[in-house]
């Protein structure tokens, strides 16, 4: 079906559009997609949304099918759940020219939700930055807009705590101390933030912070602090993350699972193993899982799943 003649059908919400037929908008080149954002927007909006649902649906769905160049041009929207589904269709995407739509969002007088997820968007950015896969002027762009939120005292804290988040890659000694403000901080989530943060800058002179705090109170705490210690990976950190395997919280025992699966090293293994042979059902399936990537990752050619 040409283009033109499914943009006329998709614009009427009365007109039955078989989902099948979505096929058209996947992979636009630059002039089909001005043709689609003619029709675009003059849909009303409650159809608009129904579309980029079915749209994001279907990419989940089958992974041949393209959307990108339409949840792009939505990250100008005006519409804030057509953005939210736009951000949303785009995660799993490393493509530069994407950058700029999300720091114009967070920039933007949103609402917190939609800018939260903006700053969480480019912290995915900000790994790829570290990495070298982006360019200079993309890494200058993500810090800037993400460090400008957070010297903003008047800023909604969740916009705030998820911009520490996001920058703590770039790991610079003005991040540094942002992060050790945020876990003084009284306020949980922010201090959840900070330790969340602490593990992805990469910077193991954090450990010390972290072991100390896997034996804090609150649950959340705990949590966020395996996570954290999995992401540094030193296995210093192992026989602390041995003891959240008796949690009562059971998101914090799979959370040390978790760890000791990506730190890997003897110790764990043999306490993995264990649980295996000997934790109820939900630590055994996880630690399997962990000892299945262990194994894969480190010798992929012998690798078999009969653990």
């Amino acid at each position: 079906m040409p283009l033109e003649e499914f943009l006329e059908a998709l614009a009427d919400p009365a007109a039955d559009t078989p989902v099948g037929e979505f096929v058209e908008l996947s992979d636009l080149a630059p002039a089909e997609l001005g043709v689609f954002a003619r029709t675009w927007f003059g849909i009303d909006v409650e159809h608009q949304r129904w579309i980029i649902s079915t749209m994001l649906e279907l990419a989940e769905q089958n992974p041949e099918f393209d959307f990108s160049a339409v949840f792009k041009m939505c990250l100008k929207d005006p519409d804030e759940v057509v953005l939210e589904k736009a951000m949303e269709g785009l995660w799993e995407s490393e493509d530069r020219s994407i950058v700029p739509g999300l720091v114009q969002v967070l920039q933007s007088e949103k609402s917190t939700h939609v800018r939260s997820l903006a700053a969480v968007a480019l912290g995915k950015f900000s790994d790829l930055v570290q990495d070298g896969k982006l360019l200079l002027k993309d890494g200058e762009a993500i810090h800037d807009s993400l460090m400008a939120i957070l010297v903003n005292e008047e800023e909604h804290m969740e916009v705030r705590r998820r911009s520490l988040e996001a920058i703590a890659p770039f790991n610079t000694e003005e991040i540094q101390r942002l992060v050790t403000l945020a876990f003084e901080d009284e306020d949980l989530l922010l201090k959840s933030s900070s330790i969340f943060a602490m593990g992805r800058t990469g910077e193991v002179s954090w450990l010390p912070v972290l072991i100390k705090e896997l034996e804090n109170p609150e649950p959340s705490i705990r949590y966020e602090t395996a996570n954290a210690c999995a992401e540094l990976a030193e296995e210093e950190s192992v026989p602390h993350l041995i003891a959240l395997l008796e949690d009562e919280d059971d998101q914090v025992q799979l959370a040390g699972i978790s760890a000791l699966g990506k730190i890997g090293g003897l110790l764990a293994k043999k306490v993995l193993a264990h649980c295996v042979e000997e934790g109820d059902t939900v630590l055994e399936d996880a630690a399997r899982a962990e000892l299945e990537n262990i194994e894969f990752l480190e010798d992929p050619m012998s690798f078999t799943s009969d653990i």
